[in-house]
């Protein structure tokens, strides 16, 4: 989903830091990256001939790669390759780190598929879709902190060209590909669902609503719907309508991540961009960054394991220049993890650090 959104400013001025990596190294993924493929549908960073293995504990990024496809990289920024090819979007980590859920865009249909963390086992997530769901274009799956859910919202009509007539905020169980919708909304009333997050017991969900008058988007809240008495509550909104997107559910904490600008990822603007955290209720909403108008700007953030906060951030003429960093929740030790010339120019990342067991490194 596109969430057109326009933002505001806020407090602390981290200091950013950057990795050593190897420039060698790198500078031989960079020149495989900018030549590409056309093997893949989307292209996008070409795997070496023996692509590092993906070791259980270890921490990699997962990312929306160069152009299209899904590409891994560890927090170093080396052992950069693409496991899928395609328009293959918006990945989430299983809490146990390992498969990957993704979205399959392609012939203005999406539908959410699983694999492993090599990319060697692809696999719907639902074989069928129930009656009156057939035609959706899901998208933004998010997976359940006990691995056994799956949360994704289907809209009717694809929504990166368009505003679509409705949304269908759902949930399905692994176990068995029950599906469960948890919401409507419709353009006709005003509203959409958008990037729903688990909280960590799994009985609620933190999405995006976001406001249209016709279809002209106004901003957006961010809302809370919760389970029981055998379905979900409607979202209720802990925000006032603005410019908000991309949201997060700390791992083991009621505390919530938000951006407050995002322009559906395009985050091209003048406009500050920054992260907030704000608890469930909707109290205690306190600043993570700090950027001004022109300055960098700090979107698509989620949370890691350990609490710190992964996000895309974005710099250079043109807002083109989009590296993947993390920072404290309280603004500090802002790191540069990922350098732009390996995310791309102009990519919009959507990254997502695996989570690592007791004991990972």
């Amino acid at each position: 989903m596109s969430p057109w959104a326009a933002g505001a400013g806020a407090t602390i001025a981290p200091m950013v830091t950057r990795r050593v990596r190897c420039a060698v190294a790198l500078v031989v993924l960079v020149a495989s990256a900018a030549c590409g493929s056309d093997d893949g549908a989307g292209g996008g960073p070409s795997p070496t001939a023996a692509p590092p293995s993906v070791g259980q504990d270890e921490p990699w990024i997962v990312f929306q790669g160069v152009e299209l496809g899904l590409t891994l990289a560890r927090p170093d920024g080396s052992g950069l390759h693409t496991i899928l090819d395609g328009e293959t979007v918006h990945p989430d980590w299983s809490p146990d780190g390992s498969e990957i859920a993704y979205v399959e865009a392609e012939d203005g249909r999406g539908q959410v598929w699983l694999t492993d963390a090599a990319g060697e086992d692809p696999r719907p997530l639902l074989e069928s879709s129930p009656a009156g769901l057939e035609d959706l274009y899901w998208e933004n799956p998010a997976w359940s902190r006990d691995g056994a859910r799956i949360a994704m919202i289907g809209y009717d009509g694809d929504p990166n060209d368009e505003a679509p007539a409705r949304s269908v905020l759902a949930v399905v169980d692994i176990p068995t590909g029950d599906l469960t919708v948890a919401g409507e909304l419709a353009l006709a009333d005003g509203r959409l669902h958008s990037f729903p997050r688990w909280s960590p017991d799994g009985d609620a969900l933190v999405m995006n609503i976001d406001h249209f008058t016709g279809e002209i988007y106004d901003g957006a809240t961010v809302a809370v719907s919760r389970s029981g008495g055998g379905g979900w509550t409607p979202p209720a909104a802990i925000t006032d309508v603005g410019a908000f997107g991309r949201v997060d559910w700390h791992p083991s904490e009621d505390l919530i991540v938000f951006g407050d600008h995002d322009l559906g990822g395009d985050q091209s603007t003048d406009e500050p961009t920054n992260l907030f955290t704000i608890r469930p209720d909707g109290s205690e909403r306190r600043p993570v960054t700090d950027f001004g108008p022109g300055e960098e700007r700090a979107t698509q953030p989620t949370w890691t394991s350990d609490g710190r906060i992964l996000f895309t951030y974005v710099t250079g003429d043109g807002d083109l220049d989009r590296a993947i960093a993390q920072v404290d929740a309280d603004g500090s030790n802002l790191e540069i993890l990922i350098e732009p010339e390996l995310v791309g120019s102009g990519n919009r990342p959507h990254p997502r650090l695996r989570p690592l067991p007791p004991g990972g490194e």
